[in-house]
């Protein structure tokens, strides 16, 4: 058997899961947050082709009434593929400082560096720079796989030796001529890590290993050009950029193979005004997708023409998504794009809306959903024909903010990721099935000055898989309450506080660990420049799996300082 064999081997035995869902609609709040420094300077963002130039409805902003807010609590969350927020001052600034540095150091070798600089050369050119290096490691609990149904769970008796690390670099160059703006750069990043705790090889005779690689890399690079017209400068609003993308893994176990991935990656937009209050235009995307090895080439065209209307108190989008794909899974989709926001009473927002549309599952976006996949079976493009949802935001009193929304959504081809286990051993890939969700939310939150900042959020939903393929639903969040509080103690110090509750959904007559997260954050600022801050984080040592299929760590510490200049 050779190595192409064993990868369509491990493809056809592999369950796995998605962080896609209806929960992206937990982070929505109805104040208008001041811009944080930092968050200025976040290449993590690759994608930011088009950024102010001609904002999309979005979801409806409502301010809170009479309120002298100026600070919010950046929370040190659990570690994640991205880099952690630290705990710094919102800042209003008529002019935003060009440079941001932080350092942050923990237990388990918890690691944050952060630098970046946006430097005005002249009054047409721009240089942005960013390097960034996060990780950790040290002990961690491990698990077992429940033999009969392939599902994991937790076994606090296990110790594994964890690391994973990650660098980033990029640079941003652009030049604005009279009437258009010439950009150019470049990213790159270095990943290593090692894989999942138990790995046991059997050596049936044809060479494989009796263990998994050790440390394991991944270099992701890319660099592109683009052109866009200066606001204002022309009767028409336009932009194209192309770049060219790479992803080389090295694969993780014996039983995969290293596969390098290129992507020509494209995007563009075309608007123009009918009057003042009415606009027209499209976006158009396309991705030409080839690989090094036994997986298949293909390309995904996305175009989405559609109408804008604002007036008064009304704000209206209506188009379409018409998504071709050819070579691997090729065919054409078509959904809506439709949107309604109607402001009422001053301060409220009735808004409803469906979209759809496709999303590429490439291996920068697989990467996203969790940094330890394993490259196997090909993954297929998500489809989503219909999202349905209506919701009611405002401010029924000074202070407060509410938001209560629902709907339903069908994705075909939805991701999921599980760690499984197959002939001993345990892998973390992902499979695909037939999805269905019903989602019902509410969030109420309050704030005062720079003094209190209150917040909390629950939601619930109700997954559905395509018959058969129950498990896959394992780590899939039901129900959860998520409340924070940040308070000023005195004069530049704030504390805060949150707690996180996540219910799994029962499936196969079982229900995974919840998500128990207690954490307790402090910030002190010097001035607008010099900020430290202490994040005491998963305060209960609660063990659980997180939604991407892998272990947390327990009770951890980070301290640091944070500069802007």
């Amino acid at each position: 058997m050779n190595k192409y064999d064993r990868l369509i081997l491990v493809c056809a035995g592999i369950a796995v899961s998605s962080s896609v869902s209806a929960q992206e609609h937990r982070n929505d709040t109805t104040v208008n947050r001041t811009v944080v420094v930092e968050n200025q300077y976040n290449p993590e963002v690759m994608d930011a082709f088009k950024v102010n130039v001609l904002p999309k409805i979005e979801e409806p902003a409502v301010a809170k009434k009479q309120i002298d807010y100026a600070t919010e609590g950046h929370l040190l969350s659990r570690f994640s593929v991205q880099p952690m927020d630290a705990i710094t001052r919102d800042i209003e600034q008529k002019k935003a400082r060009r440079g941001y540095l932080r350092a942050s150091y923990g237990n388990r070798n918890n690691t944050d560096v952060k630098g970046a600089y946006l430097w005005n050369i002249t009054d047409r050119d721009c240089l942005d720079v960013m390097a960034s290096f996060y990780g950790f490691s040290g002990d961690m609990y491990g698990y077992d796989i429940d033999d009969n149904i392939g599902i994991p769970e937790i076994n606090e008796e296990k110790e594994w030796k964890h690391k994973f690390f990650r660098t980033d670099v990029s640079l941003d160059y652009s030049h604005a001529f009279d009437k258009v703006k010439l950009s150019l750069g470049g990213a790159f990043a270095s990943q290593s890590f090692k894989y999942m705790p138990d790995i046991k090889l059997q050596d049936n005779g044809d060479g494989m290993s009796a263990s998994s690689r050790g440390t394991q890399s991944l270099n992701i690079g890319e660099g592109f050009i683009g052109v866009s017209s200066v606001e204002g400068a022309t009767p028409l609003e336009f932009g194209l950029r192309t770049g060219f993308r790479i992803f080389k893994h090295d694969g993780i176990l014996p039983l995969s193979v290293g596969i390098s991935e290129k992507v020509i990656h494209t995007k563009g937009y075309l608007y123009g005004n009918l009057s003042e209050e009415q606009m027209v235009g499209a976006d158009l995307s396309m991705d030409n997708v080839m690989y090094d090895n036994v997986l298949k080439n293909f390309s995904l065209i996305r175009l989405n023409p559609n109408y804008r209307l604002v007036s008064g108190g009304l704000k209206l989008s209506a188009g379409v998504n018409l998504d071709l794909q050819t070579g691997y899974s090729s065919g054409f989709k078509v959904s809506p794009d439709v949107r309604l926001d109607y402001n009422f009473a001053g301060s409220f927002v009735l808004y409803a809306g469906v979209n759809g549309g496709t999303k590429l599952n490439d291996f920068r976006a697989l990467n996203g959903v969790s940094p330890y996949w394993l490259p196997s079976c090909q993954t297929k493009t998500s489809y989503t024909p219909y999202d349905a949802s209506i919701g009611l935001k405002g401010s029924p009193a000074n202070g407060f903010g509410l938001n209560l929304y629902g709907g339903y959504k069908e994705v075909k081809d939805e991701l999921f990721s599980l760690p499984y286990a197959m002939d001993g051993v345990v892998i973390n890939s992902f499979s695909q099935s037939k999805a269905k969700v019903a989602y019902a939310a509410l969030g109420i939150d309050y704030a005062y000055r720079d003094f209190i900042d209150l917040g909390f959020d629950m939601g619930y939903q109700n997954w559905k898989a395509k018959e058969g393929n129950d498990a896959l639903l394992w780590l899939k969040p039901e129900f959860y309450i998520d409340a924070k509080a940040r308070l000023r103690i005195f004069e530049g110090l704030h504390a805060s506080l949150r707690y996180l509750y996540e219910g799994r959904v029962s499936t196969l007559g079982k229900r995974a660990k919840a998500v128990n997260d207690l954490s307790l954050n402090s910030d002190y600022n010097f001035n607008d420049r010099f900020n430290v801050f202490l994040g005491l984080n998963n305060l209960m040592n609660s063990k659980y799996i997180t939604e991407t299929g892998y272990p947390i760590q327990g009770f951890n510490i980070m301290a640091g300082v944070s500069l802007n200049f």
